[in-house]
């Protein structure tokens, strides 16, 4: 039962029982026993409906809590951009590594930016920069005459 089904069954509950107190009142100055019995009856049996609803209320309650508990969140997973690892969940990302390996919390990165050392992204938390491409690529160094030794 939903909680807009519960508040919903509730309010229906609350209106039956001011129309049997209202209906008990009413009887108490008649002699027609059948009658006195059949309404005590509907009493017990509202109440026994009110109590059913209240413990449906708390049931639901209950398996909502243990549902937000138990739903799987997708974990991050590492892909590598350039030079960097980032943790990505699905296609959103990139996120900070390090930030998520310390904290298990998910902190996205700004978008990407020139720095002085090649493009890259920050993280506002940390601070570091993570660096996908470099400004100069190293070029190997080879000596004078093109062979070793």
């Amino acid at each position: 039962m939903s909680l807009t089904a519960i508040a919903a069954a509730s309010g229906i509950l609350a209106n039956a029982m001011k129309a049997l107190d209202s209906l008990r009142e009413q009887a108490k100055g008649s002699k027609d026993a059948i009658l006195k019995e059949g309404i005590s009856k509907l009493y017990d049996s509202l109440l026994d409906l009110k109590a059913a609803v209240i413990r449906v209320a708390e049931e639901n309650s209950e398996l909502r809590r243990v549902l937000a508990e138990t739903t799987e969140k997708p974990k991050p997973e590492i892909k590598q951009v350039g030079l960097t690892n980032y943790y990505y969940v699905g296609d959103k990302g990139p996120f900070c590594q390090p930030c998520y390996d310390r904290t298990e919390k998910l902190v996205p990165l700004a978008p990407q930016d020139q720095y002085a050392g090649g493009v890259g992204r920050k993280c506002e938390v940390c601070n570091k920069v993570f660096f996908e491409t470099h400004e100069h690529q190293q070029q190997s160094i080879r000596p004078f005459g093109g062979h070793w030794g």
